[in-house]
């Protein structure tokens, strides 16, 4: 039954008469006589169906004459619309609101509840008053917050204006009371717990409806909730004082303490004074700081203070735990962050300004994030920037892997190769420029991971290389190198005979290729052992091989170790079977036309 133009009922307790069946009363909120109800069939239950719920109907509206005009209950298919919004006439928002589930009632209703001067051609003639046979079958309940009946607002007290939640391991804080459960007055029953301000941790809340009514209300919010415990679900009243099974709850979330987790969890981030705007630090940001680090020891101790300190993120210039927290930050924001040692000062300890940090122990900071400048973003850039960022960050990638900061050296020529990976822009010279830099981004990716023993990488690595320049000598090596530790021998020969084709005499290939051929010899032994022990043991089909002692394939392979050697433009290459190799001498810088670095 469609509405004859759009109106909201405003949201408010109405008191409805138990009518029994026969019996018709004016259930319109005005009283005026323009929705009359009459039960044909009574309902069940105390609940009736509330502003913004979406019932279920079946309907047969007729004229006063008795003649037929609409009905669900003749197309076979119930009606649905949503309560009290304009989505239907005025008689059925405010009739449909007084019916109990599986209540039928006449509802009559005046023209100006119905369809007013204008009707329904051909229909409905104009100033008609019409009769409708209703019947409730249900309605979703909005309100009802877990869909079980357990958490049902019952009255809205204060609307948030913003769109704050709070999540389980924030701080809130709140005020609230709890009365019996009364069926006539909304949270006007015996008083459980008085009006109490309180702050805590969500999962820490003082009983279970709490813990779950955060999750669903947002800072501002203020209500009144009728809880219950629901049979065989979840007990929402569970840690109240006296057990009760329901009780009617008034809350107001006066304040969310955002608290972030850090560290994969193991720490946490608690902004006590919230920052401008929504900018934060990105890698590469200058930002300036003021802090305070005291020991997680319960008491507080203080080992450092510093003022006004700026360094920039993504150089490993303080802990990764503060890191982390202040890229997490706004500008002028003041945070509580509680780091665990490993994302601290370590097992090492440290000594700082105002005291000393023994091993292994957990700090909290108090940051003050004074000011930041964010770097340049990739899309911000010109194509000429890009280059030069580009070798910039992988400068500063060798600069790490020099230090032996192998992990950094990695996300440096990660980003590096950010600046340059797509250069459909950029002009023929800059091409030119960028695949020198991508060349040599991945060789050195390919030396850290050698050196940091993650073998895979460094083949992937040497493998992207080749896809630049099919036969770069270095890349061909590395790889070769790569694939001898994974035990791939096939792979690595390959790629040692190329070396050898290109220079008969490549001293370093050839005592690789004969590594490998010994390792190649290890495996066959010791993959007859296996498969000899196999064959002897099926009933004496096969004669017993001799015992073969077990086969270390790796030592088996190594011979001494062997000086490095120069093979031109500066590169050497290192001998792997050195316990404490040299690291592998990374790509040299060779100043390009125009000014651009484009090793």
């Amino acid at each position: 039954m469609e509405s004859t133009g759009v109106r909201t009922i405003d949201h408010m307790e109405v008191e409805y008469e138990d009518l029994d069946v026969g019996q018709e009363a004016d259930v319109s909120i005005a009283k005026d006589g323009g929705c009359m109800k009459k039960v044909l069939a009574k309902g069940s239950g105390d609940e009736r169906p509330q502003i913004g719920n979406e019932v279920t109907v079946h309907y047969t509206g007729t004229l006063l004459d008795g003649t037929k005009f609409d009905s669900s209950v003749d197309r076979g298919d119930p009606f649905k619309f949503k309560l009290g919004v304009g989505q239907v006439i005025k008689g059925w928002d405010e009739g449909v609101a007084s019916m109990r589930k599986g209540e039928k009632a006449i509802l009559t209703c005046t023209p100006e509840y119905a369809y007013g001067a204008a009707g329904s051609p051909p229909t409905i003639p104009a100033n008609s008053t019409l009769k409708f046979e209703v019947e409730l079958f249900s309605w979703t309940n909005d309100n009802d917050l877990y869909k079980d009946g357990g958490i049902v607002l019952a009255k809205t007290l204060k609307k948030a204006d913003g769109y704050t939640f709070a999540k389980e391991r924030d701080e809130v804080k709140v005020t609230y009371s709890v009365a019996a459960s009364d069926a006539d007055v909304v949270g006007g029953g015996d008083t459980i717990v008085p009006s109490t301000e309180a702050e805590f941790v969500v999962k820490d809340a003082p009983f279970d409806g709490m813990r779950a009514l955060l999750a669903k209300i947002k800072e501002g919010d203020s209500g009144i909730y009728k809880m219950k415990n629901v049979p065989g679900g979840r007990q929402y009243c569970a840690g109240l004082p006296g057990d009760p099974q329901s009780a009617d709850v008034t809350v107001t979330l006066n304040k969310v303490i955002t608290v972030e987790p850090i560290c994969g969890g193991a720490g946490s981030k608690k902004a006590t004074t919230e920052g401008e705007g929504y900018e934060q630090p990105n890698d590469g940001a200058s930002v300036t700081i003021s802090y305070t680090v005291t020991l997680d020891d319960g008491k507080h101790t203080l080992v450092d203070s510093q003022s006004e300190f700026t360094f920039e993120t993504g150089n490993e210039a303080v802990p990764a735990g503060l890191e982390e927290a202040v890229m997490r930050m706004k500008k002028g924001e003041v945070a509580e962050v509680k780091v665990p040692a490993a994302f601290a000062y370590g097992g090492d300890g440290a000594t700082l300004s105002k005291g000393v940090v023994p091993p292994n122990t957990n700090v909290v900071y108090n940051v003050t994030l004074s000011a930041f400048e964010k770097e340049k973003e990739t899309y911000e850039m010109s194509t000429a920037e890009k280059l030069e960022a580009c070798e910039k960050v992988k400068g500063a990638g060798n600069d790490a892997y020099k230090s032996g900061k192998l992990e950094l050296a990695f996300k440096k020529y990660d980003k590096a190769m950010r600046y340059v990976e797509y250069d459909s822009q950029f002009t023929d010279d800059e091409k030119k420029a960028s695949k020198k830099l991508k060349l040599s981004i991945h060789l050195n990716t390919a030396a850290v991971a050698i050196k940091d023993k993650k073998y895979s990488k460094a083949r992937k690595a040497s493998g992207e290389a080749l896809d630049i320049e099919s036969g770069n000598e270095k890349a061909l090596y590395r790889r070769a190198q790569a694939a001898t530790e994974l035990e791939e021998y096939d792979e690595a020969e390959a790629d040692v005979k190329k070396l050898i084709e290109n220079d008969e005499g490549h001293k370093e290939a050839r005592n690789l290729l004969a590594k490998i051929k010994r390792a190649k010899h290890a495996q066959a032994k010791k993959d007859a052992k296996v498969f000899g022990g196999m064959f002897s043991k099926l009933g004496g089909l096969y004669k017993e091989e001799p015992k073969i002692k077990e086969v270390d394939v790796k030592a088996a392979a190594a011979d001494a170790p062997m000086d490095p050697v120069d093979i031109g433009n500066g590169f050497q290459m290192e001998e792997i079977t050195d316990p404490e190799p040299d690291m592998p001498t990374l790509e040299p810088e060779v100043p390009a036309p125009e000014g651009i670095d484009t090793a």
